[in-house]
């Protein structure tokens, strides 16, 4: 190895140092660069470098860069941002967030909640911001967005009530179930001409909840079940008017039942 390295040296030659590898080759088979140090690494990786481009075939015409992660290969600014998440994988539930027809406050909304960002009493409580933990509507558990969505016995009413004037039997979160899981589980459930409706149904629900949270977290007003729901009704009405068909195509299911 020492006399390849010797050997290597010996015939290094200064070239310009945007050389071709043509260039290089027929400089002996390797080369130093001017601006560097004839250390013993450089050496090293000269001779490694000749051993690969040993058995090259060169041609005349003059070299191309390519680019690898598009189909003409050809540099794009949005390829490049693409690699970047390269071996990522994307969230449960990520993508159905944002497919959903809803407000983007809402849209929003539960994208914070599946990053677990919502400022909850439980979290208030671990950052020393209020003196207890416990669900403002039911005080009975600790204050998680899962609960108000759908583990609070306030909620379950709500989705009680929802579910019966639709006529939907649909199971409730198993204790523990994260409320997003819930609701990609469930939504398998219903017919599918329903089924975008439905997740805009899910959304208004949940955004309605956490509102009313924050009405008696903030302001100490408090609303029966009944009473949100009905609210929760004109809400949706108002979604449909505003051109959300999805949603005015399973509160067609409300009418009839009401009918």
């Amino acid at each position: 190895m020492d006399q390849g390295i010797q050997h290597c040296y010996a015939g290094t030659q200064r070239i310009r140092c945007n050389s071709t590898q043509e260039e290089i080759v027929h400089c002996g088979g390797s080369a130093a660069w001017q601006c560097l140090a004839p250390t013993l690494q450089i050496l090293t990786e000269i001779s490694l470098i000749c051993d690969l481009l040993e058995d090259f075939q060169l041609f005349q015409q003059p070299d191309t860069f390519t680019w690898s992660l598009t189909a003409d290969h050809a540099y794009s600014a949005a390829s490049a941002y693409g690699a970047m998440f390269l071996g990522s994988s994307r969230m449960l539930g990520a993508k159905q967030i944002w497919r959903t027809a809803a407000p983007p406050r809402v849209c929003t909304f539960f994208w914070l909640t599946l990053h677990g960002s919502c400022w909850t009493g439980d979290r208030r409580f671990r950052h020393g911001l209020q003196a207890s933990n416990l669900c403002i509507m039911c005080d009975q558990q600790p204050e998680t967005m899962d609960h108000i969505l759908i583990a609070c016995c306030y909620s379950r009413e709500v989705w009680h009530l929802w579910l019966h004037n639709m006529r939907l039997q649909l199971p409730l979160g198993d204790h523990g179930e994260p409320a997003l899981h819930w609701w990609l589980r469930v939504r398998k459930l219903v017919p599918k001409p329903f089924r975008r409706g439905f997740d805009s149904l899910v959304f208004l629900i949940g955004w309605m909840l956490w509102k009313e949270r924050n009405a008696r977290t903030f302001r100490f007003v408090a609303t029966p079940a009944p009473q949100l729901v009905s609210a929760m009704q004109q809400e949706a009405s108002l979604w449909a008017l505003a051109g959300n068909k999805h949603l005015q195509n399973i509160l067609s299911r409300l009418r009839a039942s009401v009918v």
